[in-house]
């Protein structure tokens, strides 16, 4: 990640209201800690996080948090935290602004469901391009 773009991206978490900080920052926390291969970019004018090809985002919609899932309706969500949303693959967390209500273990839980899609999905393309796994 170049400079502005980090930049760009610490500026975005610093103008969020204030009661949305702590909440965004500990997400963010969760997903960058998820794994060693997790890179945080810029795009459509909100933190992306990919893990070998888009994963997740964060989103201030309206007033809401969003934690998005480009994935989401692949995943099996065992605590029923994710939002449907009008997109064909796209599921949502909806976090409350009480970073103390934040659902840590669920939340883990749902990062690593979607890093393992993403896997299958980059290892199912690979066998496809080049006749086996790379």
């Amino acid at each position: 990640m170049d400079r502005s773009e980090a930049a760009r991206i610490e500026d975005w978490f610093l103008d969020l209201p204030e009661v949305w900080q702590p909440v965004a920052k500990a997400i963010r926390e969760l997903v960058m800690d998820s794994s060693p291969r997790m890179i945080e970019e810029w795009k459509y004018k909100t933190p992306f996080y990919s893990h070998r090809r888009w994963m997740c985002y964060l989103s201030l919609q309206g007033q809401k948090m969003v934690l998005g899932f480009v994935q989401g309706t692949k995943m099996a969500d065992p605590c029923g935290i994710l939002a449907h949303t009008d997109h064909r693959s796209i599921r949502h967390f909806l976090p409350s602004p009480d970073p103390k209500r934040l659902p840590i273990d669920a939340l883990r839980g749902l990062i690593q469901e979607a890093i393992a899609i993403n896997e299958e999905i980059y290892r199912s393309r690979s066998v496809t391009r080049g006749g086996r796994s790379k």
